[in-house]
């Protein structure tokens, strides 16, 4: 029996990046001889033995033949017979084909992953790559998680060939991969990728409906080729990486998608518009409903946000304390976004928000509950009246302008 470390720790050590957890490949074992070494060892694999030895993943060296369309189409082989290099070769992108001899420290790498890094490039290891549509998300994912490296044009095209069984793939499993992309250094470059592949429309078809789609009025949007740019352009500048704003920012102008030609280059009304569109893209891919709600507050307020400092000051207290459920930061995030959202052109309102959330925790005087609906109006004017003082102190302020 021969253990083998594989994989992304190995890529991720390699390039100098946080290392994630270890993963092993079992060569040359049955798993009577596995248990006999690791008698506390917790098989979670179906197709193929895999066990939990400590926290860490134990997989079977196998090989695979494709029987059927998905991703689970497979006959699996995982006797002792099958080799590390075979192991090695089903795998998809060549950097993540590198394993480790843990008795000898020799790194293990048949189809030049070390030499793909070195070059920067992603490149499947074989034709195999295409009998397997999950690995279509799996390269876009990469390709956001190493913004610097290139798609080899041959892997493109065989991702291109994988498009017609996407539909394959369960909506968990593709929400899993969007989710992990939003939270790498450029998740922008998962979303282009998609669309330049031919792949956006499957299970993304409200950010597909925007490729192409005029933006706005030049102002608001100089050097934005469509409506999809913009929503890139706006990932690109939020200053975090939290993937519930990086989610709400992909939503913010699906209902621009909707809008009647005959009123471009203007889109009147597409944040009510839009929220039934976050609606059906969660419910397509099953998506948590805290990202569901980050998805529907910045569809439905964010034109609305961007006009606080002269809004009613009983409707601005309302608006916030909507914001302030908002999963990607509160009151501060959604700010955030909307300032990214206008590229600097609107008000910067994020500074204000702990003055925000202090007016927002005006109690209710003692007096004046269990009036019932009453309290809740007083209980509205207190924060009003609180909002229209800190306007006044801000007014001739760039941050609220008369």
């Amino acid at each position: 029996m021969k253990i083998y470390r594989v994989g992304g720790s190995i890529r991720d050590e390699i390039l100098g990046l946080d290392k994630g957890d270890d993963d092993f490949v079992v060569v040359g074992a049955t798993e009577e001889a596995f248990l006999s070494r690791f008698p506390g060892a917790q098989r979670v694999g179906k197709a193929f033995p895999v066990y939990i030895v400590e926290g860490a993943e134990y997989a079977f060296a196998r090989r695979e033949s494709k029987s059927a369309p998905g991703y689970r189409g497979f006959d699996t082989d995982s006797s002792p017979a099958v080799t590390l290099v075979e192991d090695l070769k089903r795998r998809d992108l060549t950097i993540n084909a590198i394993a480790q001899d843990l008795e000898t420290r020799e790194l293990i790498d048949p189809w030049g992953g070390r030499k793909d890094i070195a070059q920067k490039r992603l490149r499947h290891i074989s034709d195999a790559f295409a009998e397997d549509p999950l690995r279509l998300y799996r390269v876009a994912r990469f390709a956001a998680l190493l913004p610097d490296f290139t798609l080899e044009d041959t892997t493109l095209e065989l991702m291109r060939r994988l498009v017609p069984e996407l539909d394959t793939l369960s909506p968990e499993r593709v929400w899993m991969e969007c989710v992990r992309a939003l939270a790498t250094r450029a998740p922008w470059r998962f979303f282009t990728v998609l669309r330049d592949v031919g792949a956006l429309a499957v299970h993304f078809p409200e950010l597909h409906a925007l490729v192409g789609l005029t933006p706005g009025p030049d102002y608001y949007h100089e050097g934005e080729t469509d409506t999809f740019d913009h929503a890139m352009q706006l990932l690109h500048r939020l200053p975090t990486a939290d993937p519930h704003l990086r989610f709400a920012a992909l939503c913010h102008d699906l209902g621009k998608g909707l809008t009647d030609p005959a009123i471009l280059p203007h889109h009147y009304g597409h944040d009510a518009a839009g929220v039934e569109l976050v609606t059906a893209l969660c419910d397509r891919l099953r998506i948590p409903n805290s990202f569901r709600l980050a998805g529907e507050l910045a569809a439905r307020y964010h034109m609305a946000a961007a006009k606080l400092p002269v809004m009613r000051a009983g409707k601005a207290v309302t608006l916030l304390k909507k914001l302030r459920r908002f999963p990607g930061g509160g009151i501060a995030g959604y700010f955030t976004m909307i300032h990214a959202d206008s590229a600097g052109k609107a008000v910067d309102l994020t500074p204000l928000a702990p003055e925000f959330e202090r007016i927002l925790d005006i109690p209710l005087p003692e007096k004046y509950r269990d009036l019932g609906p009453k309290s809740g109006e007083i209980l509205l004017n207190l924060h009003a009246e609180a909002f229209k003082e800190l306007r006044e102190k801000l007014m001739g302020d760039n941050l609220c302008p008369r």
